[in-house]
């Protein structure tokens, strides 16, 4: 969705109609729930009412609630399998809702924190250096030679890489190629950042492209995500720990009764938990 039809701490009554059907009422606020589930904005978002995006699933809702309606007046909510489905949705509905509130009570910023803090420090155990590169392409060894020569003798890189480079989309930049790291370079270009330090300008090579000499201008550690591009993974990791939790809890005080287990659990045992994943954290 784009940025303009998303709004944050909208002032926007959540509470007021966007339709009515047939007498029954559409809330802003169930437009927007709609919304949050399709995943089409977070937490803290609401749309805009005049937006296309609102419209669009404001027309989804009248829909559903126009074949509710039919279904209700042909006497189908009454058939026992309807009954059992509405129910099971009930209890899925309630458990959802349950673990909300129970996140809501338990993960506070000072909690996100804490996970960022040990992502964080796990990733940069595991990230490379990153280096800013300039480039030189040219089409035979004939010419890197002779280039390697002048920038050999105090040739300024950048300047001969505008004048001479055949590299058409860095050339006017001095050949920048920007921040990379060995990993996401090509073999050749990889071999410089781990051999090359900064400051330092390798020897002619050849790729598929052609001849190249480049500099090194800078090498740095990579910079690890922020806070609030880890921040959706963290709060899914957090809720996910505490819907183990909660499930360890209600199991622990429940009288469960499992009637031909094919694990062959007595009536008392509670069925494992499963540890909870660890939450992506890709600095990518």
């Amino acid at each position: 969705i784009p940025c303009e039809m998303c709004i944050r701490d909208s002032s926007l009554d959540r509470s007021a109609e966007a339709a009515s059907v047939n007498g029954q009422i559409i809330y802003v606020a169930d437009v927007e729930l709609e919304a949050r589930m399709k995943g089409l904005i977070g937490e803290g978002e609401t749309l805009e009412p005049t937006s296309v995006e609102f419209d669009e699933i404001l027309d989804q809702l009248i829909e559903v609630k126009l074949m509710s309606m039919e279904a209700i007046a042909r006497g189908l909510d009454e058939e026992p399998e309807a009954r059992h489905r509405l129910e099971t949705a009930r209890d899925n509905i309630l458990g959802n809702i349950l673990l909300e509130t129970i996140a809501a009570e338990r993960i506070d910023e000072a909690a996100i924190r804490r996970m960022y803090e040990t992502q964080v420090s796990l990733l940069e155990q595991q990230m490379e250096n990153e280096a800013r590169l300039r480039h030189i392409l040219v089409p035979t060894q004939e010419d890197i030679d002779r280039i390697a020569a002048e920038i050999k003798a105090g040739a300024d890189f950048a300047v001969t890489a505008a004048r001479r480079s055949i590299d058409e989309v860095t050339k006017m930049d001095g050949g920048d190629l920007g921040y990379l790291t060995a990993e996401d370079a090509t073999p050749e270009f990889a071999r410089v950042i781990r051999e090359v330090p900064a400051g330092g300008v390798s020897r002619p090579f050849q790729d598929a492209d052609g001849w190249h000499i480049v500099k090194v201008d800078e090498v740095r550690k990579r910079r690890p995500p922020s806070i609030e591009e880890l921040r959706e993974r963290i709060e899914r990791y957090l809720k996910t720990q505490q819907l183990e939790e909660i499930l360890k809890e209600l199991r622990g005080d429940a009288a469960i009764v499992k009637r031909n287990s094919p694990r062959g659990a007595r009536p008392a045992d509670a069925a494992p938990v499963r540890p909870a994943p660890r939450p992506a954290a890709d600095p990518a």
